[in-house]
Order: structure tokens, then C-alpha cells, then sequence
């Protein structure tokens, strides 16, 4: 949905915001097309454009002749303008990336988390990290807008803290944001791992779907929900927990009291366990994300080869997942559903041969719209990208949430 700008002196700088945001999303456009998607004047669209172009934001990229046969200066931005640095922690490993204004990756540094349960260690490591990127990129000092932190949840957004992930030993309570703010001295904004994907995908691939749910996959699973182009975040800002949806309605009995609830059919620790059970993978510690993740990618790798065993315990998963994506669609009234995470790749094979189908059967508003299903345009890097976005959709991305009037 494209957001209408006010002529108002009192709103200026969401007008600016509003600008930069139309031309990023469009790539190129010129000051009359800009007058018409945010409704300014073409007076005031002018006087924006003057000065993002002094500013270094946006910068013309030559001329294209209008309606009347006059020559019409178009615009778009400049990616080097802005960049963000991305944090993604995951229980296997965490990556942070130098990020530009259009999304893409400049550098990144990944690790292998500590393996004990301080989350001191982890945080050490993520301070050297970061000053590595920026050291590494000097220019970047003078444009960096800040750190994003795509961590898993729960989370709780005032504190900015860390509320003890399932897959995080030891991470009770742990004041993130805080400690990297002070420790780094710049801006730090803290999210789900499941929320900046969305955000992320939103920033990146911005003239598809406005309406969708983006499926995380890591070492455990979630979505992030876009409705009408805006990123939802919920109460508390921990939307995205579906792991008590039904993906089996004849599987096993659930601790919530549920039956073939994904958080005990499909999550990543499980499949192995039943990958291990058929024969399908050998030993490994079950409680360590990195060899679980190691082991997805060989449970899927041998599906993708026609292993039978293999096969059917990946095409379970995927048949699960379908159906929970299937209730998103039902319930939000979605129009596309994308996969993304660290275990995509290994799981995509499969996923995009059942999941479709099985979504085209299940959604009641087949006669009205269809569904696309694919998976993330951020590629491998969805966490770092989509926490780099937060930073950068908070410094140049329009929010009517934004357009608040002093009284």
C-alpha cells in the first residue's frame, strides 16, 4: 500500500523519509512521479529532492521524456549513502555483516559460537567481530547508521533483553542491547531472528507481496508476518511462535496437550533423532545446533538422492510445515508464503515440489486469489541482511506510525 505524504511544515522530515523511500522502492522515478505516489506538491517534492541530492541519499541518473515530449530528471539511490552492520545469533553459529542501503552485503565475519553456556564469551566475540568490519571499511564510520540484532526469542523489547531461548544455554536474562551500546558506542536495535527476516525481505524484494508470512528455519522454527506492507511485531514484540500448530493431526501427543504439534514433529533436533532411528544418520550429539544442523543438510541431501528412508521423513516435514502455512494463509489472508533460514537450502529441494500443492488444496480463498510459495530472495545471509534492515528501514523507511503531530 503506498503511504500519502502531508504538506504540512510541521511533517517535513517524514516527508523526506517518504521520498527516499518511494525512490528506493521503485529504483528510478522522476519529480512528477514522486508528486503523484505520495501526494506532496511538485513544489515540495523539488525542494526534498535538492536537498537528498546534496545530502549524497539519492542522486539523478539521467533523463527520460515525459507525456508532453519534455525531458524529465529521474532519480535513485545511492546504496553507499547509508549502511548498517546485521548481527544474526543462532544457536549454531552467528554472522555479522557490513550492509548497504539497498541490501546487500559489502563484508561479513561469521563464528562458531562458544561452546559454553557464558553468554559473555558470545558477546566478547561479537564486539571484536564488529569493530573487525568497521575497522576493516574506515569510510564506513561516516555513514554507518547503527547495529541490528536478529536474535532468537523470547525477547523483551523495553529492556532490549534476551529471555532465555531454548537453543541459547545459559542466556537467562541478558541485557543485550545495552551491553552492545555501551560496549560499541553506536545505535542498537534489537528484534526475532523471525521478524527481521520479514523485515529484511520487505527491504530487499519490496514490489512483491505486502501481504506474507516468512517461515524461518534454523535450529528451531518461527514466521514473521507482513500485512499490508508493514511488519507486525505483536504485544510484546515476540509474534512468529507457531511451533504449537498442527502440521500432523495423527502424530504424536504434544506437552501442550496438542496432537503432531510441529514443535515435536519437524523441528530440526527431532528429525534427526528419527533420521537416527532409521537407520539414515549416525551418531552425534543431539544437543550440540551445529552437528544438528550438519545433519539436516545429510538427512536431506540423501531425500534429495532417492533415499527412501531419507526421503520420507524430509517429505513428513514438509507436509507439516505445508499445513501450518496453510492456516497462516487462512487466517491472515496471505498471498504469498516464503522460506528462508539457515536450513533452507538443505530443505528446498523437497519443500518446493509438497508444499505448494498442499497449499493450493487447503486455502479457502482459492476462488478469490492464489498463493505463491518460494523461497527467501536474501539468500544465506537472511539473518544479517533482514538485522541490517532493521536499522536502515528505521532511518529512511516511511511508517505512518511515524507521522505523530505535537499538539
Amino acid at each position: 500500500m503506498m503511504q500519502r505524504g502531508s504538506n504540512l511544515p510541521l511533517v517535513a522530515d517524514y516527508n523526506q523519509v517518504l521520498v527516499v523511500d518511494s525512490i528506493r522502492r521503485h529504483s528510478k522515478l522522476s519529480r512528477v512521479e514522486l508528486a503523484d505516489q505520495t501526494g506532496l506538491s511538485s513544489q515540495t517534492v523539488s525542494n526534498i529532492c535538492r536537498r537528498l541530492v546534496e545530502q549524497g541519499l539519492i542522486q539523478e541518473s539521467g533523463r527520460v521524456t515525459g507525456a508532453l515530449g519534455k525531458l524529465r530528471s529521474v532519480y535513485q539511490i545511492n546504496p553507499s549513502s547509508r549502511c548498517a552492520i546485521g548481527l544474526h545469533i543462532d544457536p549454531a553459529r552467528t554472522v555479522v555483516a557490513l550492509v548497504d542501503l539497498s541490501g546487500q552485503v559489502m563484508d561479513r565475519e561469521s563464528l562458531v559460537n562458544p561452546t559454553t553456556d557464558n553468554p559473555a564469551e558470545l558477546i566478547d566475540a561479537i564486539v571484536s567481530h564488529v569493530r573487525t568490519l568497521v575497522d576493516r571499511h574506515d569510510w564506513s564510520r561516516r555513514r554507518l547508521s547503527g547495529l541490528g540484532v536478529a536474535s532468537p526469542g523470547p525477547l523483551g523489547m523495553d529492556e532490549g533483553t534476551v529471555i532465555g531461548p531454548p537453543n541459547l544455554r545459559g542466556w537467562t536474562r541478558v541485557r543485550l542491547r545495552e551491553q552492545l551500546e555501551e560496549r560499541l558506542g553506536m545505535q542498537v536495535i534489537l528484534e526475532k531472528d523471525t521478524v527481521a527476516a520479514a523485515t529484511g525481505e520487505l527491504w530487499v524484494d519490496n514490489l512483491t507481496s505486502k501481504n506474507f508470512a516468512f517461515i524461518y528455519l534454523g535450529a528451531g522454527a518461527g514466521a514473521g508476518i507482513v500485512l499490508d506492507g508493514e511488519v507486525m511485531h505483536g504485544a510484546s514484540g515476540n509474534l512468529g511462535n507457531f511451533g504449537h500448530l498442527s502440521g500432523d493431526p495423527d502424530g504424536p501427543l504434544c506437552y501442550c496437550g496438542g496432537r503432531g504439534c510441529l514443535a515435536v514433529t519437524v523441528m530440526p533436533s527431532v528429525l534427526v533423532e528419527r533420521g537416527q532411528n532409521a537407520g539414515v544418520l549416525g551418531a552425534l550429539n543431539i544437543d550440540s545446533p551445529v552437528e544438528v544442523e550438519t545433519a539436516i543438510a545429510e538427512l536431506c541431501r540423501k531425500a534429495d538422492e532417492g533415499l527412501a528412508a531419507a526421503k520420507a521423513i524430509v517429505d513428513s516435514a514438509a507436509q507439516s510445515f505445508a499445513r501450518a502455512a496453510a492456516n497462516l494463509t487462512n487466517m491472515l489472508d496471505l498471498d504469498t508464503i516464503i522460506f528462508g533460514g539457515p536450513n533452507w537450502r538443505s530443505f528446498s529441494p523437497t519443500f518446493m515440489q509438497v508444499v505448494p500443492p498442499i497449499i493450493d488444496k487447503l486455502h479457502i480463498f482459492g476462488s478469490v486469489h492464489g498463493v505463491t510459495v518460494r523461497g527467501t530472495a536474501l539468500g544465506e545471509d537472511a539473518g544479517p541482511i533482514g538485522a541490517a534492515s532493521l536499522v536502515l528501514a528505521s532511518a529512511v523507511s516511511a511508517h505512518p506510525s511515524r507521522l505523530v503531530l505535537p499538539i
